[in-house]
């Protein structure tokens, strides 16, 4: 990478978390969440079906490992967003995005201390 763009990089890096927490407490205050069947599958499969064919189908390496934690990461706040700002399935996608995070502690938890 050019040097030139180091420092722009390094500073949208460092806003970048932050700015998504913020975001994520916006959409969630505004949207009234809920739990139903869709959202529920959407969930699992997120958070546990799509790291567990990674983790079944892979030989465990570093490389899995690492791939298996970053797909049982929850939600982005980005198709939340997308959803409010073309008004399609707001509530749905806010209630996955909270549902997902919530249940996240125990996903990610679980694939990060799952033996090798």
């Amino acid at each position: 990478m050019p040097t030139q763009f180091d420092s722009i990089f390094t500073l949208l890096g460092k806003g970048a978390g932050g700015l998504a927490i913020f975001t994520t407490g916006i959409v969630l205050k505004t949207r009234q969440i809920t739990f139903n069947k869709t959202i529920c599958s959407t969930i699992l499969l997120k958070n546990l079906a799509f790291p567990l064919v990674v983790w079944g189908c892979n030989s465990p390496t570093t490389l899995t490992r690492l791939v298996v934690v970053a797909l049982a990461i929850p939600t982005a706040t980005m198709p939340s967003t997308l959803a409010i700002r073309f008004n399609v399935h707001e509530a749905e996608l806010a209630s996955t995005q909270f549902w997902s995070t919530a249940l996240s502690f125990i996903t990610l938890t679980a694939f990060v201390l799952a033996p090798s």
